[in-house]
């Protein structure tokens, strides 16, 4: 199992002011005995290739593994440009995995939700199995699979996905199946079948039942003290996923009330230690 840190956030406190920030980020993570973090391939792919063998050395270095994220919107006006920013991504995993070390890409629907009515649900998942699939297989076949991030549709969904698209998995976020109504542990159950990896997060939550329309109060939580679960999801996922022992686990740390991040970062790690 690789422990590790997601980048930006509240944690991007931290090193995002650097001279340098990408390697302060891998410096920040060999301090805590963390092994992966998560960088955008686009970024990434950007970058003057020195630039971009420095920062692979580095993280070498460190024993610090990227984990990249890979983007794919199926659901753009203009079929030349999706079809290039599928060809960009497919380019990217011929080049940065190996350089990186990459044990896992994550990418993500933005645009759409288990809610939407137009597309349908059916239709989203038929759409985007289509467009994932060449990714999937080049990720495959690099090594690092896909886990398609859960935030705004149900996990049920997303494993429906995944059924029909080889190679697919899911990057499982604890926290945002509150996004959906959903109860994070049984999320977990749909999920863990797929999970490649997680954005391991917590949360308190709160019915405001004063508020019109009414919503829900969320508040982030050092991992364990809040209401997504951690220590269930985490049993879930040990009985149920394939690999467990292989699982890319990405620490993900909302502000905490009253704690600094260094602070918040500490309680975290005793958390996860003792699991």
């Amino acid at each position: 199992m690789i422990w590790g840190l997601t980048s930006g956030g509240w944690m991007g406190g931290l090193y995002g002011k650097a001279a340098d920030p990408e390697r302060a980020l891998f410096e920040l993570l060999h301090e805590h005995d963390l092994h992966a973090t998560e960088l955008s391939a686009g970024r990434l792919m950007d970058m003057e290739p020195g630039r971009r063998q420095e920062l692979a050395g580095r993280a070498r270095d460190l024993d610090v593994r990227v984990c990249l994220g890979v983007g794919v919107n199926p659901f753009g006006e203009d079929p030349d440009a999706v079809r290039r920013a599928t060809d960009r991504t497919l380019e990217a995993l011929e080049v940065l995995p190996a350089m990186f070390r990459t044990p896992i890409c994550v990418s993500g629907v933005s645009r759409y939700s288990s809610f939407t009515r137009q597309p349908s649900v059916a239709e989203q998942i038929e759409r985007l199995s289509q467009a994932l699939a060449p990714v999937a297989a080049a990720a495959h076949r690099a090594g690092c699979p896909v886990g398609l991030h859960n935030a705004g549709h149900y996990c049920s969904d997303v494993a429906e996905l995944c059924r029909r698209t080889p190679h697919l998995g899911i990057l499982f976020d604890t926290g945002n199946a509150f996004l959906v109504g959903e109860r994070p542990p049984r999320a977990a159950v749909a999920a863990a079948p797929y999970t490649v990896g997680t954005h391991f997060k917590d949360h308190y939550v709160a019915p405001n039942k004063q508020a019109r329309p009414l919503c829900v109060d969320i508040r982030g939580a050092i991992l364990g003290d809040g209401d997504a679960g951690l220590r269930e999801i985490y049993g879930i996922l040990r009985e149920s996923t394939p690999g467990f022992e292989g699982l890319t686990m990405l620490m993900e740390i909302d502000p905490v009330e009253g704690l600094t991040q260094r602070a918040a970062l500490a309680k975290c790690l005793d958390f996860v230690r003792g699991l």
